[in-house]
């Protein structure tokens, strides 16, 4: 929590005659209050800058928003207990400011299809070494589906925003609501094209995966954005439709901190939740719903939950949904659906039961390089990144849309 050791510093200081040094999680306009009204002489910000050492830099000109922000997925952190470089998530030259320096090559076009974290970081990259670039994205907005783990995890919106407003300010050309083909990019001629489309989430082979309360991770995607699917309208009832509906035509969708807010009021689902997935977007959907009110269970074959996740944001998270309720079954097997529970054999070999009135299967994503393989076939010179070559989350997106830049230009 951001203030939580801003008010005893605030003791301290009023306490001794030596400077003091306030610290945790606090976010550049609250520091700029803190020490403007005497409470802390200094503001210690360790994490935030490694996610950009130019961030005083940035401060003293007036660009405070251009500041890349820190998420807090303490990948820096864990990486003291693993004995490796410090990394981060968000700032893939961490550790390597000098191995990675793309050189200024001849100037090129290249057309990036795909616009989530790891497109958007690649086009600005490019933009900003003076290339012509091309950004395609299918959807309505920029964001993919970091759209959606910021709905979960609001931090993550800090770099979505981030992203758009860099995109929005560069030379970038963006088109929206397009799909990508080879005659597309036959009529584009690009030098270059980088493939950043996002891992394909299909329905793992569960029983019972066909009934009209079980919930895939693409379709709470396309539910909390308001969009729509022939499996959508066969398991919603008309009211959550339209009000989906009249949420994406208003724009009210557009606007996570409403939608995270209202989901307080409403959502689309019963009271009792299991979700079938133990990694990362599973347990931080567990975070989200159990926060609204629901009684969450989560249930998955792997013996360790929260794949994905950093080693201290792992443990982190996994003790707090523990303290707060939420039921972590680890180990099962036989893994059934039925219209009103979802049951399983537990990990010592009991046969177990939960009732359910929604089931939310958050597993089965992996690559997919159809595309790219399309277009390669076709005669482009391609480079896939992000979840497309295999699930990475944020950081494998941003550092794959660094390396593929390097590789573009020297």
């Amino acid at each position: 929590i951001e203030d939580t050791n801003l008010p005893p510093a605030a003791e301290i200081r009023k306490a001794v005659n030596i400077p003091v040094i306030a610290l945790g999680r606090v976010e550049v306009p609250t520091a700029d209050k803190v020490i403007g009204k005497g409470e802390a002489d200094f503001v210690a910000m360790g994490r935030k800058l490694l996610a950009d050492p130019q961030l005083p830099n940035k401060l003293m000109a007036g660009q405070g928003d251009t500041v890349r922000p820190c998420i807090y997925c303490y990948t820096c952190v864990s990486a003291i207990y693993t004995g490796g470089h410090t990394r981060c998530a968000v700032n893939p030259e961490l550790s390597w400011e000098f191995e990675r320096k793309p050189a200024i090559a001849a100037k090129k076009h290249v057309v990036v299809i795909g616009a989530g974290p790891g497109g958007m970081e690649a086009a600005r990259r490019l933009d900003a070494l003076g290339h012509r670039v091309t950004l395609i994205e299918k959807a309505e907005r920029l964001g993919g589906t970091l759209r959606f783990a910021a709905l979960a995890y609001e931090p993550n919106e800090r770099l979505l925003n981030w992203l758009v407003d860099r995109i929005g300010e560069s030379n970038v050309e963006v088109r929206l609501s397009t799909t990508a083909s080879s005659e597309l990019l036959a009529s584009l001629a690009p030098d270059e094209v980088i493939v950043a489309t996002g891992a394909i989430r299909g329905m793992p082979d569960i029983p019972g995966n066909q009934l009209d309360h079980v919930y895939s991770g693409e379709d709470m995607r396309k539910m909390m954005f308001g969009e729509s699917s022939e499996d959508l309208k066969r398991k919603t009832g008309l009211f959550t439709r339209l009000a989906t509906k009249v949420g994406a035509a208003t724009g009210a969708t557009a606007n996570l901190d409403l939608v995270r807010k209202a989901t307080h009021a409403w959502m689309p689902l019963g009271d009792k939740i299991v979700i079938i997935g133990g990694e990362l977007v599973g347990v931080e959907l567990a975070e989200f719903l159990h926060e609204r009110g629901r009684t969450v269970t989560v249930v998955d074959d792997a013996p360790r939950f929260g794949k994905g996740l950093t080693l201290v944001r792992r443990m982190r998270l996994l003790a707090e949904l523990k303290s707060h309720g939420v039921a972590l079954e680890t180990g099962a097997s036989a893994i059934a659906i039925t219209k009103d529970a979802v049951t399983f054999t537990g990990s010592d070999g009991a046969d177990k039961s939960v009732a359910a009135d929604h089931v939310i299967v958050a597993k089965g994503a992996e690559g997919d390089t159809s595309l790219a393989d399309a277009l390669t076939a076709a005669g482009f010179s391609v480079r896939t990144i992000g979840d497309a070559g295999g699930v990475g989350y944020i950081e494998g997106a941003i550092r794959g849309a660094a390396e593929a830049v390097v590789q573009i230009t020297t």
